[in-house]
Formats: structure tokens, C-alpha cells, sequence
């Protein structure tokens, strides 16, 4: 690549123009017909077949290889312009593409993919950082993902122990050494994630989301990505709400594919093993958590034994009554807390069913009601860097 960076927009920033390219090398918004046709890329992403990796392996130390693109979400908290001056600064070489919307991110993973990036840095929250991911499986093109600290949340960037942007790109133009993680994700719903929730978590992220609608334009606006603010929502709206409605749903969880069976604090077998058909769980849930990433946004780490075994992902149900969660609230955080109402799984495949309609996040977006779900550990593994 060129020795400055590019800022890849419709919309772009105001920094200094990167040098011109050859056609080979340039960085477009919009991939011309011909560089999709030699890069065997679909013309319909949606419909590309999911290759079937099975099994992770194990992190390994590599060194940095190939060029590097950076995937920004101008539209995530705390990407603004002072970030690409940064990033420029860390990393000269690598190609910056700033993106406004779902169309111009796609138009830039295209762009990405038929450069032939080896490596590319999400930024804008784990929304960027997931719906990066979808692409790539949808594509069946795996360039090595980072993830950097950017945006609200930051499930990934903590699982990978992301630094600042600045730090993480300068280690990669300095040839650092870094860890390659396999990264397998959860299908529910024709999307891939690394964690989801039904319940609690779910209504609490709602509400979070109402109260930074309702700081926007006030002087309070750059504080709505604080943890204090999600901790108020919590506590000031969702806690009460949950409070008055005492009684949990009813959930029935069933085993489709493979082997299932509870996990204790340690993530050890603690009992029998279920099979395809048989009832894992049925009973109260004011929280159904899955994934295969142990951590939720603000480093919560609620699923503390994803990944444990490779080819399963965590399932989480907390029967805890709000006056018990509240308490316990400290050592859910860790993922220290063991009771006598939170049973922990792990499976391949379940159907998640309740009697009544709760709410459901996925990747830490709101995607409204649900009375059935089924979750699948997905077949493919993507390589996810970190630098420590």
C-alpha cells in the first residue's frame, strides 16, 4: 500500500488526501463489476452457502503480514475525525474506510475483500465489529479481524483485551507479535453473534437505549455512553418495572443437535449429558443468556465458561428473583457468582421456548419480542488478533 492512508467516503472527514493509487490498488466506495467477477466474490452476499469448518484450534503467536484496512463506523460513539488523525499517525500504511451506513459498509467490506486485505480493524462497538463478521461468513473470505476499542459496549474489544485504537495499530505497524484467536459464533435468527439474551438483559439494554434517545441534543449527550448511564437505566428503569411483575416466564429449553449438559463454577461437567429431544431445562427465567464470548458490554461477564469446550457455546439461565440479582450484582459482573437459581450449560444446537413473549437482544441490539428461538453453534471459524 501507499505510505499515507486513505480515507475510504462519501462523506469523509477533513484530512489530508491520501496518494494517488494505481487501479489496482485503490480503495473504492463502490467495487466495479469487474474486480467482483475476479474476485469470485456473489453478486448477492445473502445467498452465498456457509462452508462448514468444524473444531477451533488453538490461539497462536504470529507477527504482523500484508496490508491492513480499518473499517469505521462514523455513526458508533467516539468515532469522530480526531480518532482517523490518530490512527493515521499509529499506523501510515493502513487504509482507512469511513462508513455512514449499512450500504457503504458493504460497498467497503466488498473493497476490502477484493484488494486483497489480510487483515482488517473493525471500529464503532461490537454492532461494527459483528456486522463486519456476518459479511465476512456470508462472503466465505476470512482476512484476520481486529477489533478495536471504539464505540459503546465493547463486548469483543475486551474479550481480545483491546488497548486504545492508537496502541493497537501502532503494535501492528511496529511488527509486534500478536495472538490469533478462532472465533466461532452462535446462529440464531439468519445472523451470527457472540452473545444473546432473552429477559432481563434484553429489557435493560431497552431501556438504555430510550434513555440516550432522550439525552440526545441536551448537554448530557457525550456522557450516554458512560457505564453510569447504563447502570441508571438499569436501576431507574428497568429494576422497578421488574420489581412490580414478580413472576418469572416459564421457559423449555430442548436439545437438537449434539450433546448438552450443565457446567459447574469451573466449568466442569456437573451433570447427566442430554441428547437430541430431551429437555435440557423447563422452568423460571427471567434471563436466557447464550454465546460463545464470555463477555457482555462494560467487560460483564456473563457467560464466564464460553469457549471452554470448543465446539459448544454457553447457555445461561437465571431464575434469581430482582432483590437477589441486585445483591449478587458485583460477582455477576466477574462471573464469579455461583447460586442455587443460575444453571450454566453448554450445547450445540437448543430450541428456547416461554410462555409469553420477552424481550431479545442479539450482539447488543434490541431485536424486539420472542416467545421461541433456536440457537446453533455456527460452522465457521474466523481468526480474531489481539496484542496481548
Amino acid at each position: 500500500m501507499g505510505e499515507r492512508s486513505a480515507v475510504v467516503s462519501s462523506d469523509a472527514p477533513t484530512v489530508d488526501a491520501p496518494e494517488k493509487k494505481t487501479s489496482s490498488q485503490e480503495a473504492s466506495s463502490a467495487p466495479s463489476a469487474d474486480l467482483k467477477k475476479q474476485s469470485g466474490l456473489p453478486e448477492d452476499p445473502a445467498s452465498a452457502d456457509r462452508a462448514a469448518r468444524g473444531g477451533q484450534e488453538r490461539a497462536r503467536f504470529l507477527v504482523p503480514d500484508g496490508d491492513v484496512a480499518v473499517l469505521l463506523n462514523a455513526n458508533a460513539g467516539r468515532v469522530r475525525k480526531s480518532v482517523v488523525q490518530r490512527i493515521r499517525r499509529a499506523s501510515p500504511e493502513a487504509t482507512i474506510f469511513w462508513t455512514r451506513s449499512l450500504e457503504e459498509a458493504q460497498d467497503a467490506v466488498e473493497a476490502i475483500l477484493e484488494s486483497g486485505f489480510t487483515t482488517v480493524f473493525a471500529g464503532g462497538g461490537d454492532g461494527t465489529s459483528i456486522d463486519l463478521l456476518n459479511r465476512l461468513i456470508r462472503y466465505e473470505q476470512f482476512p484476520r479481524v481486529g477489533v478495536l476499542r471504539l464505540g459503546t459496549g465493547n463486548a469483543l474489544a475486551t474479550w481480545v483485551s483491546a488497548a486504545t485504537p492508537a496502541e493497537d495499530l501502532a503494535a501492528w505497524s511496529q511488527g509486534a507479535a500478536f495472538r490469533e484467536f478462532p472465533l466461532r459464533l452462535v446462529d440464531a435468527e439468519g445472523e451470527s453473534t457472540p452473545f444473546a439474551g432473552l429477559g432481563w438483559d434484553a429489557a435493560v439494554l431497552n431501556d438504555y437505549r430510550w434513555v440516550k434517545q432522550q439525552l440526545k441534543g441536551t448537554p448530557l449527550e457525550t456522557k450516554s455512553q458512560h457505564l453510569a448511564v447504563y447502570l441508571a437505566s438499569a436501576f431507574g428503569r428497568t429494576v422497578p418495572r421488574m420489581a412490580v411483575s414478580r413472576k418469572a416466564p416459564i421457559v423449555s429449553i430442548e436439545v437438537l443437535e449434539g450433546e448438552a449438559w450443565r457446567v459447574d463454577r469451573y466449568g466442569g461437567r456437573s451433570g447427566p449429558v442430554v441428547g437430541p429431544g430431551e429437555v435440557l431445562y423447563q422452568g423460571p427465567a427471567h434471563m436466557t443468556a447464550f454465546g460463545s464470548t464470555p463477555y457482555y458490554g462494560y467487560a460483564m461477564k456473563m457467560l464466564p465458561h464460553a469457549g471452554v469446550v470448543a465446539s459448544h457455546f454457553q447457555l445461561r439461565v437465571s431464575a434469581l428473583s430482582v432483590v437477589e440479582a441486585v445483591n449478587e450484582l458485583p460477582r455477576i459482573w466477574t462471573g464469579d457468582l455461583e447460586h442455587e437459581r443460575l444453571f450454566d450449560f453448554v450445547s450445540k444446537a437448543v430450541r428456547i421456548t416461554f410462555d409469553e413473549p420477552v424481550p431479545y437482544q442479539s450482539g447488543g441490539e434490541a431485536r424486539g419480542l420472542r416467545n421461541e428461538l433456536v440457537a446453533r453453534m455456527g460452522p465457521v471459524t474466523v481468526p480474531v488478533l489481539s496484542f496481548r
